[in-house]
């Protein structure tokens, strides 16, 4: 199974709504905190309305955080989370003229306009890969000094666990032993088992050969929920 037709499987109707109920009270946790205060600073540094683009909005959790914005899109494979993004949370607080949601993978999407900012937050790296075409695609979609966030998952965090289904015996066991795993037992098990996640140095080597002119790589650790580390990525046109 390719990585569009498991993340399909994933989100399927009743996980995106489970998803999307668990937004607000997810919001008040550590690192949802941490990535609302990444976007709130990287939106509102243009002094001026922006243009954004969500790659894998999913449920729209973070359109609330985003601050003087023009017009936003939202990508995401799924039309159930789509579905779920159109009424976001905090919406409320929306600080954007309009919000055009379009189903489709952002690898082959054709998207036309270009952006100030594009983010995505928990998709590539994760439930898709990142590779050099992703990266050239996302360049060409920026405007002139424009800025790419985006978060990848380290390969010695805890094992990917499916969102809509019973978990096997033996996946439960491997999680519960993880920590203690030795680093080359974690790189091996989710280089098997969650062939996304990558080291710090393979993105390093994957964006000093994209044309980006200049990135930061910061690794934030989770500090409750799901254990393992992100690796969180400014890069800039």
């Amino acid at each position: 199974m390719d990585y569009a037709k498991e993340t399909l499987s994933i989100f399927d109707e009743g996980s995106s709504r489970r998803y999307r109920d668990n937004d607000q009270r997810a919001m008040e946790s550590g690192s949802r905190l941490h990535y609302a205060e990444i976007l709130r600073t990287l939106s509102g540094e243009f002094g001026r309305k922006i243009s954004v683009l969500d790659a894998g909005c999913g449920s729209g959790r973070y359109f609330h955080c985003l601050r003087n914005v023009r017009g936003l899109v939202g990508v995401d494979i799924s039309p159930h989370m789509l579905e779920e993004a159109s009424n976001p949370v905090n919406r409320e607080a929306l600080d954007i003229e309009s919000i055009d949601l379009r189903c489709g993978d952002i690898r082959s999407l054709q998207i036309d306009e270009c952006f100030d900012v594009i983010y995505s937050i928990g998709v590539i790296g994760e439930y898709s890969p990142v590779d050099s075409a992703l990266l050239d695609k996302l360049f060409h979609l920026l405007n002139p000094d424009g800025k790419l966030f985006f978060t990848a998952v380290d390969v010695h965090s805890r094992l990917k666990m499916p969102e809509n289904a019973r978990t096997t015996l033996p996946r439960r066991l491997l999680r519960k032993s993880f920590p203690v795993l030795p680093p080359f037992a974690k790189r091996f098990l989710n280089r098997a088992l969650s062939a996304h996640y990558l080291t710090e140095r393979q993105l390093t080597g994957l964006l000093k050969d994209s044309p980006f002119t200049s990135f930061t790589i910061t690794r934030y650790c989770h500090p409750s929920g799901w254990q393992g580390t992100h690796l969180d990525c400014l890069a800039h046109r």
